[in-house]
């Protein structure tokens, strides 16, 4: 299972029950496909994005054999 920050721990218990039960599938599965989703560029440069719907995204980064989960939430706020 990925690491997760702890202010990543705490917004993925926030999230509504459907948007909880897809992000921790797809946090599982970033273990065995750490570069499933996009590569991002400008001040995030390293990191990648992985959309867990329309409205809401999940900001890791790989490092050294394991995959860090930063953020999770609202699009407009997580690549600020």
């Amino acid at each position: 299972m990925p690491k997760l920050t702890r202010g990543a721990n705490k917004q993925l218990g926030k999230l509504p029950p459907q948007l909880s039960a897809k992000a921790h599938e797809l946090i599982r599965r970033l273990d065995d496909e750490p570069r499933l989703r996009w590569k991002l560029v400008g001040p995030l440069e390293g990191k990648r994005s992985a959309r867990l719907g329309r409205t809401h995204r999940i900001i890791y980064e790989e490092a050294e054999g394991y995959v860090v989960v930063l953020t999770v939430g609202p699009r407009r706020d997580v690549y600020r």
